[in-house]
């Protein structure tokens, strides 16, 4: 027996002997039935009853089919319940038209054709069975869309405001999907000492998500054996990236390892073709980029790549400020993009705030520019000072 044989189908009009006619037909084919003589009763029986599809007239007292349509589509879990319209042969031009704005699926005419009715009945209760089942499908795919964004949300250093190796930092992870590509890691190598890493895979969601995984899982290994050498913890991920996984699969990433001594006052850092961060100097309230165009290959693309260590001050009213290309490259409802040059200025004008207002300020505008328009790729955003500098 198909499964939609089984299915259970309301009846509504408001003259006993035409659902008379169509029950007797339905239940000859093993379809059960109920029953309700007007649009009120209507609404009540799809709540009891939840049928997998209505047959219903038009004209009735009390509620008429139109408006018994219209309050079936308007709730979320009665949408997508097939409906057909009993029409009479005298129904008009316009009734039809109205039926199908309103959200009616299909028609019969007075007086019913039985092999007319069961196959548009069985036409739509198939269609009924497929969204069924993608429906079914796509909320175990969330289900499991957000257990892996709880595993990496693990993996991820908390988003907000913390103290760490001497140092004040604020962060804002956003996936594009329910998980992402960016990923970030801050630790402490000793006291006032802090490293940070950022990187950003190659496009985004589960793909991408299960490389920060790889990557959270070589970092790990290596960062404390290594914490003082930035450049050799790209060299090795680089390695182990061509290793396991571009050997198999096209995937790359661009990361940026820094350093941040505060006993010496000193930034080191390398880069993997990452977006050049944004390094402050509070003393002359200048806003440099950090790297300017000296940057080694994005990990995974060539596997002899080297990468380079750059040294920068960094004192107690120093901010580095570092992000993915998610946070210049969204669009607003033009079509307009944010630009990394505008994205520049937004952080510069708002360097030498205290880095939890500087974050804030910079997610407010980039949001704002996007308004109502979906972000394409996830977006990343950190900024550090010297924890001595403020008080925020």
């Amino acid at each position: 027996m198909n499964p939609e044989s089984l299915a259970n189908i309301l009846v509504v009009d408001d003259e006993p002997m035409n659902i008379r006619i169509l029950q007797i037909q339905l239940q000859t084919q093993g379809y059960t039935v109920c029953t309700a003589l007007d649009g009120l009763e209507a609404l009540e029986r799809v709540k009891t009853e939840k049928p997998d599809l209505v047959l219903m007239d038009i004209n009735m007292p009390r509620m008429d089919g139109f408006e018994v349509v219209e309050h079936l589509r308007e709730e979320k879990t009665t949408e997508f319940i097939p409906i057909i319209m009993i029409t009479a042969m005298r129904d008009t031009r316009e009734n039809r038209i109205r039926a199908i704005e309103v959200g009616a699926d299909d028609f019969i005419e007075k007086p019913f054709d039985s092999l007319e009715v069961l196959a548009r009945v069985r036409s739509l209760l198939r269609i009924k069975q497929y969204h069924d089942t993608l429906a079914a499908h796509n909320a175990r795919l969330e289900e499991e869309l957000q257990m892996a964004r709880s595993i990496q949300e693990i993996l991820l250093p908390q988003n907000g405001l913390q103290e760490l190796g001497g140092c004040r930092i604020a962060s804002r992870c956003s996936p594009e999907m329910a998980v992402g590509g960016d990923f970030f890691d801050i630790w402490e190598i000793q006291p006032n000492r802090l490293g940070v890493f950022i990187s950003d895979v190659m496009g985004h969601g589960v793909s991408a998500a299960f490389v920060t995984v790889f990557i959270k899982t070589i970092l790990a290994e290596f960062q404390e054996q290594i914490g003082g050498n930035p450049a050799r913890i790209l060299e090795i991920l680089n390695t182990r990236f061509n290793d396991m996984l571009s050997s198999r699969v096209f995937m790359f990433a661009t990361a940026f390892c820094g350093v941040i001594d505060c006993e010496k006052g000193e930034l080191a850092c390398a880069n993997a073709g990452h977006p050049f961060p944004f390094l402050y100097n509070g003393a002359e309230h200048t806003c440099q980029v950090v790297g300017d165009k000296k940057t080694g290959n994005g990990l995974g693309i060539w596997r002899d790549s080297t990468y380079e260590v750059h040294h920068y001050p960094f004192d107690r009213f120093s901010q580095l400020f570092l992000y993915t290309d998610g946070a210049y490259e969204v669009r607003n409802a033009q079509g307009e993009e944010f630009t990394a040059e505008r994205f520049q200025q937004l952080v510069s004008a708002g360097a030498g705030e205290p880095v939890a207002a500087l974050l804030h300020s910079i997610s407010e505008a980039v949001d704002a520019f996007a308004g109502t328009v979906p972000k394409d790729d996830d977006m990343t955003l950190i900024a550090i000072e010297g924890a001595a500098r403020r008080r925020t």
